[in-house]
This record gives C-alpha cells, structure tokens and sequence, in this order.
C-alpha cells in the first residue's frame, strides 16, 4: 500500500467509519504498514491506519500496549492519545497499565504524559479498589492537553466514587485543573445532581 494510493483514495472530506472501512477492505492481520510510519505524525489518516492495521497482530493487550510505547514519540494531539483505547481489547490489566502510566507520567512529552492518564478512562475506571493508585499518578501541569485528561479523568472516576469530589476539593492540585474537573462533572450524565451542585458551589465560593 502506497502513500499515494491512500491519497488519492482520501481526496474527500472523511470521516474515522471512512478510514475503518477503508482498513477493513485493504488490509488484514498480516498486513504491514511499516512504510507508513514517516507519515503519521500530526496525520489524523496516516495514524488511524498506522496504529490500527499494525495492532492487529498482535493478540493481547500488553503485546499491542508494547508496540503503541515503541511509537509513543508518533503522538502529535490529543487525538493521538484518545483513540488508542478503542484499539484495544477487553479485559484491561490494571497492574500492567499501571506500571506503565508511572512510566509515562515522568515524560516531559506532553502527549505521552497525556496518555499516562487517558489509559483510565476505560473499565479501569469503574473498580473504586483501583481509585487509589490512579489518583497516586496526578500531577499538576501546565500543559493544556496534560490538565483536560487529569480533568477528564477525575470526572470518570467520580461516576463511579462519590469520595472523588472530596478529592477534587481537598488535593494539591491546581485550581485550573480543579474548574476543568467540575466543568466535566457538570456535562456528565453519569454523576448525581447532588454531587454536581455541591462541586458548583465550591467552585464558586473557592475558585
């Protein structure tokens, strides 16, 4: 598969079931898409096919988890992070992702600490025995990318830990990072209204 063949292939205004149809009529398990790689920083086409062509072969999540951190330097934007997820398989191993997240929250790479976070969002949200560690792994940061995953993932873990509001209003993290959490929270139909206005009023009186 040529770079100029998908080119042309994508000369119209596409959507990701456009690229996944295209993956699924062009390629199979055994496809490699090795020569794409130059292609796909800052592509949204060329690392939708990059990633999820190549994931295919491998059957379990920490064999594909193993080929997306050899790639990590590929992340270009959040959607680089996000869509990952998608790509892998369920059940979601908390002890292997979480030693990964340790790894990548020390990167001074802002998509890669991006990641750290976003690898949550999923089922590991849901187990409240997890909370802990995950919550271990925030940090404040400057980076707008870095703060919206920290944001979105608090909000994740609130839908499924009522003490997560305690800890949005107790922790050191900062208050930028706090009012993207609560605005999260305020969109989410998963939380209590309850929770929602106790997290507003907070906002408002502190913030």
């Amino acid at each position: 598969m040529t770079k100029e063949y998908i080119d042309k292939y994508f000369n119209f205004d596409y959507k990701a079931k456009d690229i996944d149809l295209f993956i699924k009529e062009n390629f199979n398990k055994d496809s490699d898409v090795s020569n794409l790689r130059e292609y796909v920083y800052g592509s949204y086409l060329y690392f939708r096919i990059y990633f999820k062509v190549s994931l295919k072969k491998y059957k379990t999540n920490k064999a594909k988890l193993d080929f997306v951190e050899a790639n990590l330097d590929l992340f270009s934007d959040w959607w680089s992070t996000d869509m990952i997820n998608s790509m892998l398989k369920k059940p979601f191993d908390f002890d292997d992702t979480l030693q990964r997240a340790k790894r990548y929250v020390k990167s001074d790479k802002e998509f890669t600490k991006r990641f750290s976070y976003v690898l949550f969002i999923s089922e590991l949200a849901k187990d409240k025995n997890h909370h802990k560690d995950i919550l271990a792994l925030m940090e404040n940061d400057d980076r707008y990318y870095v703060k919206m995953a920290i944001a979105w993932l608090l909000c994740e873990l609130l839908a499924y830990n009522d003490d997560i509001a305690t800890f949005i209003k107790e922790c050191n993290l900062s208050a930028d990072i706090k009012r993207m959490a609560i605005n999260k929270v305020r969109d989410s139909f998963k939380i209590k209204d309850s929770i929602k206005q106790d997290l507003f009023n907070y906002r408002k009186d502190n913030l």
